[in-house]
């Protein structure tokens, strides 16, 4: 009984050294670049697309890099004169470098439309999304490049107190990044 007691606490201490000194697995690092946004009018997609990067891609699986890191590397690529001619591989090829991302997404916002409709019994909501998306991942060399393109048309009392619109563009940050991460 003394052994096989004995055996035990060198095992039990055994286990509680080896855990320690287990490392994990570095947290892939992603650089989320602003949202170039064509829409004429103001609305605050810059500010729902950011917040659903961070949302999503949290610390102990991800890793995002930081403005002070990016914004001097995107001045120098002059990002936003790129930006607005669309996702260019190049360029985010030499970001990526020289951040040190492992992953690195750019997204630009041709149209963030809502529209009314009147013209039969029921008031109708049209919701017109449009732009680009594209992403390079070093994990599985894949380059995602996506177009946007979601139009949709609801009754108006279903989003007559609701952000709709915003809430509907917050939908497609969150799917593609899920997109992106999982290397579809």
């Amino acid at each position: 009984m003394k052994k096989f007691f004995r055996f035990f606490v060198v095992a039990a201490l055994a286990c509680f050294f080896a855990v320690p000194a287990m490392s994990r697995a570095e947290a892939a690092k992603v650089a989320v670049l602003p949202l170039i946004n064509l829409e004429e009018e103001e609305n605050n997609a810059n500010a729902i697309f950011m917040k659903q990067a961070v949302e999503y891609f949290k610390y102990p699986s991800y890793e995002l890099v930081g403005d002070e890191v990016l914004e001097p590397i995107l001045e120098k690529e002059n990002y936003k004169a790129a930006g607005k001619k669309g996702p260019n591989v190049s360029m985010l090829k030499r970001i990526m470098t020289e951040s040190k991302a492992d992953i690195i997404i750019m997204m630009r916002l041709t149209e963030l439309e809502e529209d009314s409709d009147n013209r039969g019994k029921e008031m109708l909501q049209k919701l017109d999304i449009e732009g680009e998306v594209m992403a390079l991942n070093a994990f599985t060399n894949k380059i995602y490049d996506r177009a946007i393109d979601k139009e949709l048309t609801v009754e108006y009392a279903f989003v007559v107190r609701d952000d709709w619109k915003h809430d509907e563009f917050a939908k497609i940050c969150r799917k593609t990044f899920k997109d992106i991460a999982k290397g579809k």
